[in-house]
């Protein structure tokens, strides 16, 4: 991941390593997010890239702000507020100094996505965010002045040539996650270039440790292994692979199947390569979800590695969280007259949930839609909708602005918890749940994507014919 921060001030270390997990403070500015609540994420992990919410704060008055996270070594972190995130790469007992900016009015975002901002990190040029911000510049340089080469199909000597350079560069620079965080950048240019995976694999995998750990080394070892499975079920042994998933259902039997891979011949990252290739399977067509499951749960019970289990642990908890047939988390939340709602008043009747926010332009391309079924639904089913903005005023100010819109609004902006077991990844999303609680289509389709038809095929109601003309 690229990051852009303009180093200025004087950073503050508490340095000292050791195994155990340690504290990390962030101090930031806001100026243009005053009363607003700002959060830090961590990943749980590189494969599944679920986030965990590490401490929160509400932007005061003069625009401060301060977070707090333990970690036990140097890895990256989220900041967020809205819909915008920033990046920052922490260090176990550090204080950091940052500088949160207004949202780039220049910088393309789809509707109800997060949008990318570029952090003000105070610190001395040797800190690890000012090293990556160096190396980041100079690589930037070395594209634009040899895309030509690229289109002509003669980068990768010249590639080669430059990552020479950088070593030499940063030789001195003692930052181990800053070796391999520029590694790991020249190996994901290489493979987005055609690189050979031959020669991939024998520079940047066979014999190399797994950085779990470090989000580069991840992003090459996702890439480089995307659709594996699937590249392999088109080769010799494609058929004993099909169906030692689809039939066998049985990890073992896979695992022995892949040994025959040169790259894999080491038995720890050909079970890291399953595990993810597992994952990405279940959401294939093709594939039965069912043996998939089975096998991650073998692999999980099998394994002796750890960052094995809590990975497979991540991949079943998505694979289970919100899923069809699963009861819809419960919640209670305000709406605009500050009394509580809770989910569970609305049994007995279907529910159309979703999440929206008023700065999100899709959302609200699909609150008007919604509105037609309203009125043609509105008996039958309750229309659910709630507000992610961190803004109360901005929730009442829509609520009041839009009056024809008369079902059941809701404010939902500072439950992080809600968001996170509605798996809640942009906006909007909606979820379809049954008179007794459960989750009959989740995610659900969009008022734009055809949920009339579900409405339909339920309740048997059909458009009144229009008059023939005289």
């Amino acid at each position: 991941m690229k990051v852009y921060f303009k180093i200025t001030f004087l950073f503050f270390i508490l340095a000292s390593f050791v195994s155990f997990a340690q504290n990390v403070t962030i101090k930031g500015i806001a100026p243009t997010h005053k009363g607003k609540q700002i959060s830090v994420y961590l990943y749980d992990d590189l494969i599944t890239q679920s986030q965990t919410l590490q401490s929160s704060d509400t932007v005061d008055a003069r625009g401060n702000f301060e977070l707090t996270l333990s970690i036990r070594s140097t890895q990256i972190a989220l900041i967020k507020t809205n819909n915008l995130t920033g990046t920052i790469y922490v260090q176990p007992n550090f204080i950091y100094g940052i500088v949160f900016p207004e949202k780039d009015s220049l910088r393309f975002n789809a509707g109800g996505t997060e949008q990318n901002v570029n952090l003000i990190i105070n610190g001395d040029s040797t800190e690890l965010n000012a090293r990556i911000i160096d190396f980041n510049n100079c690589f930037d340089l070395f594209w634009e002045k040899n895309y030509k080469a690229f289109v002509t199909k003669q980068i990768h000597q010249k590639l080669d040539s430059f990552q020479l350079q950088i070593n030499k560069r940063y030789e001195k620079v003692k930052l181990g996650y800053f070796k391999t965080y520029v590694d790991y950048t020249f190996a994901s240019f290489n493979e987005n270039t055609g690189r050979h995976h031959s020669y991939l694999a024998k520079r940047y995998l066979l014999d190399k440790p797994i950085n779990y750990g470090n989000y580069e080394y991840m992003s090459f070892f996702n890439q480089y292994f995307k659709q594996y499975l699937q590249r392999q079920s088109d080769t010799k042994n494609g058929n004993f692979i099909l169906d030692a998933i689809n039939e066998q259902g049985e990890y073992k039997h896979l695992n022995e199947l892949l040994k025959g891979d040169p790259t894999l011949k080491n038995d720890t990252l050909r079970e890291l390569v399953v595990l993810k290739s597992l994952a990405d399977l279940y959401f294939a067509p093709h594939f039965k979800k069912q043996k998939i499951k089975e096998m991650l749960e073998q692999l999980q019970g099998s394994t002796t590695i750890s960052e094995h289990k809590k990975i497979v642990f991540d991949v079943l908890r998505n694979i289970n969280n919100m899923r069809t047939g699963q009861l819809a988390p419960v919640f209670a939340l305000p709406n605009i007259k500050h009394d509580t709602v809770s989910l569970s008043s609305f049994k007995a009747r279907y529910t159309y949930l979703n999440f929206f926010a008023t700065w999100c332009t899709d959302c609200l391309q699909e609150l008007k839609k919604q509105e037609q079924l309203f009125r043609k639904y509105g008996d039958k089913v309750m229309f659910v909708s709630v507000c992610t903005d961190d803004d109360t005023v901005a929730f009442k100010n829509f609520v009041k602005q839009n009056p024809t819109y008369k079902w059941t609004f809701l404010y939902g902006g500072k439950n992080k918890k809600l968001a996170e077991q509605y798996n809640i990844k942009s906006l909007p999303v909606y979820y379809f749940i049954s008179p007794d609680g459960y989750l009959l289509q989740s995610p659900a389709l969009k008022p734009d994507e055809g949920i009339e038809f579900k409405f339909n095929q339920i309740f048997k109601i059909k458009d009144t014919p229009k008059p023939k003309p005289n």
